[in-house]
């Protein structure tokens, strides 16, 4: 009978063995649990044989020593490691603290705090592990007037009592931004410098309000950001230029003002004789764009009747014409206006046919005066 109490007392011992590495103790050594459960066995040799339905409800390891020369292997048992994890780590007062837990028990309530290095707790709230006992990505507004600083969010298990922590750094310097012209015209080109940005993190920048950004650069290791921005084809008028740091969240603004392209132009000669071609330079259209010009179109701003040419600006937004184009002239003052197709500007030349026999030289007939351009 002793030597059966003395078996039972080492499965015994075995169970506690299991138990302790569950409960996230330290296991002994295989010597040592041999010496302690001998030890135990001689102590337990006089107690009462416990009752078989009762045994049968004890902790069992996968596998154990079967004598003193074996050593005690055990296979934990119970929840996966307890994990908390940050979207980002670096936040500023205008972002929202993205979380996400694992390990917890099924269903139970989580209640999350925030505490700075000394322990004091500045906010918590409640939430709820789903039934594998996750938290999905949540966002947590953070607490107002948040000084800058390292800061500590904790999640604990209102029925497990289980506990998670992870730490993050509150940046409150707001962001800066300047550039090298405060206005221009669509197409053309500006750059920009900005500071205070969250180290690494994307920044994106807008101008007016659409919701698609312009471009998107990253920060450096010292939160500072630049690049260089086309305006895009946009009327004239006064907008708002914007940089918005994905994890910041904390916009930093100047205002912009779009010009409207004021084209003007060059003939090669004012006074032609009949037959004679005319050619012309031509500034200030838009990038790219088509220009029609209209021969004595003076109705309205944007011409009337069928173009004489069809040009492309090229992407400075200027237009050559040779002086081998020889339109149908008619004798006296004749008015070329140009119209730019996307941009709508608009500029004339006028210039003097001459009558048959009538001969001026160029350096005596000065440009007649041309029509004001709306």
């Amino acid at each position: 009978m002793a030597g059966v109490t003395r078996r039972r007392a080492v499965g015994l011992l075995v169970a506690v063995a299991v138990l302790t590495v569950a409960l996230g103790g330290v296991a002994a050594t295989p010597i040592a649990a041999v010496y302690r459960a001998g030890w135990l066995a001689s102590k337990l040799s006089t107690l009462p044989q416990p009752a078989p339905h009762r045994a049968a409800h004890m902790l069992q390891p996968t596998s154990v020593a079967t004598n003193a020369t074996k050593a005690i292997e055990v296979s934990p048992t119970g929840p996966g490691a307890i994990l908390l994890q940050l979207a980002a780590r670096d936040v500023s007062p205008d972002a929202q603290l993205r979380v996400m837990a694992s390990g917890f028990r099924s269903g139970e309530l989580l209640v999350v705090a925030i505490e700075d290095m000394q322990g004091q707790i500045y906010a918590n709230a409640t939430l709820q592990a789903d039934g594998d006992g996750r938290l999905r990505e949540t966002s947590l507004a953070l607490p107002a007037r948040l000084a800058a600083g390292n800061y500590r969010v904790i999640v604990v298990g209102n029925t497990s009592q289980r506990t998670a922590s992870a730490t993050f750094q509150m940046h409150d310097t707001p962001p800066t931004v300047t550039l090298d012209a405060y206005t221009a015209v669509p197409g053309h080109g500006v750059s920009f410098a900005g500071n205070g940005f969250i180290p690494g993190e994307v920044v994106k920048v807008y101008l007016g309000p659409s919701s698609a950004p312009l471009l998107s650069a990253v920060a450096t290791g010292g939160g500072a950001v630049n690049g260089r921005l086309e305006i895009p084809k946009l009327p004239a008028g006064a907008y708002t230029l914007t940089l918005l740091g994905e994890n910041s969240q904390t916009p930093t603004s100047v205002g912009f003002q779009v010009q409207r392209f004021t084209p003007w132009v060059v003939l090669d000669r004012y006074a032609l004789a009949p037959g004679e071609g005319v050619g012309f330079i031509a500034h200030g259209f838009a990038p790219g764009e088509q220009v029609f010009v209209y021969l004595n179109a003076l109705g309205r701003t944007t011409g009337t009747g069928t173009p004489v040419l069809r040009v492309t600006a090229d992407l400075s937004g200027q237009v050559d014409i040779q002086d081998t184009w020889s339109p149908a002239l008619e004798s006296g003052t004749n008015v070329l206006r140009f119209v730019g197709q996307w941009s709508n500007a608009t500029t004339t030349a006028a210039f003097i046919v001459l009558a048959t026999g009538q001969q001026t030289s160029q350096q005596s007939v000065q440009p007649p005066e041309s029509p004001t351009t709306p």
